[in-house]
């Protein structure tokens, strides 16, 4: 379970700049000359179709299968069927896991106020001082990435690229099927393009 939640991290970077959001963060990019209205049929690029970007710990090889799981099922949600030899299908897709270590420096100016007192040997009495002063604080954080490509198979090239990401928490590793799920729901919220 903690090589799962480790690589999970690895996983899903998925976007939050200031580590606390709760929900994916997706961009897509797709080519606007594609006629994706033809797709009927999807499958793999290959039997294994995780790719491994920048990570800070090994990868679970267990993400691969629960991976693609989700993405099978949000795209025949989506009306599309599955065929198992992928020069039969209209598109193939691939995805790429990562994650990576980030800090998060926050500087803001405080003031102190304070009673001095009068020290021997010098002349006058205590007051009030004031100061100005800087404090920080210093986060660090992991983010995850889960990243889809999509290929069109007649033509050979990609045509549709989408990228969640997330800061991820104990929460995320502890329920990995759900934080999976969500990804998916998040990239795939893009495809079909408009």
């Amino acid at each position: 379970m903690v090589l799962t939640s480790r690589l999970f991290c690895a996983v899903f970077s998925l976007a939050l700049v200031t580590g606390c959001a709760s929900t994916f963060e997706a961009t897509y990019d797709h080519d606007d000359g594609n006629d994706f209205s033809s797709y009927q049929t999807f499958s793999w690029i290959s039997k294994n179709p995780m790719k491994l970007g920048q990570s800070v710990v090994a990868p679970n090889p267990l993400l691969e299968p629960r991976i693609t799981s989700a993405l099978e099922k949000a795209l025949i949600a989506k009306g599309y069927t599955y065929v198992i030899e992928p020069k039969n299908a209209d598109f193939v897709l691939s995805f790429t896991i990562g994650s990576r270590e980030e800090i998060k420096v926050d500087s803001y100016p405080s003031m102190s106020a304070g009673y001095g007192m009068r020290h021997p040997g010098h002349w006058g009495w205590g007051g009030m001082y004031y100061g100005v002063g800087t404090e920080t604080q210093v986060r660090h954080y992991t983010k995850g990435i889960l990243a889809v490509d999509i290929f069109d198979v007649k033509e050979r090239r990609p045509v549709w690229h989408g990228v969640a990401t997330k800061t991820i928490r104990e929460s995320d590793r502890g329920e990995l099927e759900v934080t999976i799920k969500d990804a998916v729901d998040a990239i795939l919220a893009g495809f079909p393009p408009p």
